[in-house]
C-alpha cells in the first residue's frame, strides 16, 4: 500500500487534485451545426427575329435567310433545341395544295421538317447565341395559285 505522506503518496495526491481542477475548469462542450444550401433554376431560352421573308413558290427560293434565332440554357448537361413544322415541312394553300421545303439552322442542313428535329447541344450555353434560319424552296413553275402557309416552332429544353 502507498503511504500519502511518503513520496509516491504525495505526486499520487498532487496528481488528482491537478486531474480535478482541470476537470473543473474545462466547460461542458456543446456543438450544432447549420447546412448550407443553394437552387439556381433552369434558365433556357429562345429568341426568334422572324424576318417577314416571302418565298418565290415558282421560282425557288435557296437558303433564303427567314428568321434570326437566339439560343441560351443554364443546364450543365446542356439542352436540346426541337425545330417542328405545323404543316410536316410543306407550305400549304386553303385549298391544300402542299410546296415542302428544307431548313437549315445552327447544325441542321437542308433536312424536311415532316418530322419534328431535336438538336442535342451538350453543354450550357449562359450567353445568347444567334444563328441565321434559312428555308430552301425548290422552283416549281406549276404550282396552284393561292397564299401558302405554314409555321416554324423553335423550342429549348434542357436535358
Amino acid at each position: 500500500m502507498i503511504s500519502p505522506n511518503g513520496p509516491t503518496g504525495r505526486l499520487m495526491m498532487a496528481m488528482t487534485a491537478l486531474l480535478a481542477l482541470w476537470t473543473a475548469a474545462t466547460p461542458a462542450r456543446a456543438a450544432g451545426t447549420v447546412a448550407l444550401k443553394g437552387t439556381v433554376v433552369s434558365n433556357c431560352g429562345v429568341q426568334v427575329d422572324d424576318l417577314d421573308a416571302n418565298l418565290n413558290m415558282t421560282g425557288g427560293s435557296t437558303n433564303l435567310q427567314v428568321a434570326t434565332v437566339g439560343e441560351k440554357c443554364n443546364s450543365n448537361r446542356g439542352y436540346t433545341v426541337t425545330i417542328s413544322s405545323a404543316n410536316a415541312g410543306a407550305l400549304v394553300n386553303r385549298d391544300g395544295a402542299r410546296a415542302a421545303y428544307t431548313a437549315s439552322y445552327g447544325g441542321l442542313s437542308n433536312q424536311s421538317l415532316a418530322n419534328p428535329i431535336v438538336l442535342t447541344r451538350t453543354k450550357a450555353e449562359r450567353n445568347w447565341t444567334y444563328a441565321p434560319f434559312t428555308v430552301t424552296l425548290p422552283a416549281n413553275a406549276q404550282r396552284v395559285a393561292g397564299t401558302y402557309f405554314d409555321t416554324i416552332t423553335i423550342t429549348v429544353a434542357a436535358r
